[in-house]
């Protein structure tokens, strides 16, 4: 494995408060979509923490825990995806090549969550996190995927990034999702 040059990481780029998108076009850091890109970035690192703590199981139960680490790793691979959405611009010419979330990507995030559901009671009460360290991180990663949809819906309604669209829907099913696994490990995974 190479090492990193210290100018790859510190590029001195940013040190008059602009950054860069994917296709080099300049702007604020304080841009919309630079606040919707760090609320991904921030949202994966998140669930990066619940799937490294599930990765830690040990009990009879260690082989479906390991499996929604996964599950987690692949939803990390598809908010890369939503990232990149966010970062090329529409004119770009990186825009037609660049990967997008489609319907199937939220049918599967669908099909996963339903599966936890048949699996989980339907809490009577409202729902206060910090049962376990593995819900509250997920809890704590919801939260972060509805400030991330928020996001995504101004630039969809401010900036008339359209494309978007099937981004935003992800995160609302990803929030579903999270609160749902959280709540099945609170009920299954301590077992």
């Amino acid at each position: 494995m190479k090492k990193f040059e210290f100018d790859q990481v510190t590029t001195r780029g940013g040190d008059r408060g602009e950054s860069s998108l994917a296709d080099g076009e300049r702007r604020r850091k304080d841009d919309l979509l630079f606040h919707t890109l760090g609320t991904i970035d921030e949202l994966s690192s998140q669930i990066g923490v619940a799937r490294a703590h599930l990765a830690q199981s040990s009990g009879p139960r260690t082989s479906e825990l390991r499996h929604r680490g996964d599950e987690l790793q692949h939803i990390q691979v598809k908010l890369q995806t939503l990232a990149g959405m966010v970062a090329v611009p529409r004119m770009s010419k990186l825009f037609e090549k660049s990967t997008k979330i489609d319907a199937s990507d939220i049918e599967k995030l669908e099909r996963l969550e339903n599966a936890l559901m048949k699996k989980t009671e339907v809490p009577q009460m409202f729902v206060q996190p910090g049962e376990t360290i593995v819900s509250a991180h997920l809890h704590v990663a919801r939260t972060v995927c509805r400030r991330a949809e928020r996001w995504v819906v101004r630039c969809i309604r401010e900036q008339g990034h359209s494309h978007l669209v099937p981004a935003q829907q992800y995160l609302n099913r990803l929030s579903d999702y999270l609160f749902i696994m959280a709540v099945w490990y609170e009920q299954r995974g301590k077992e």
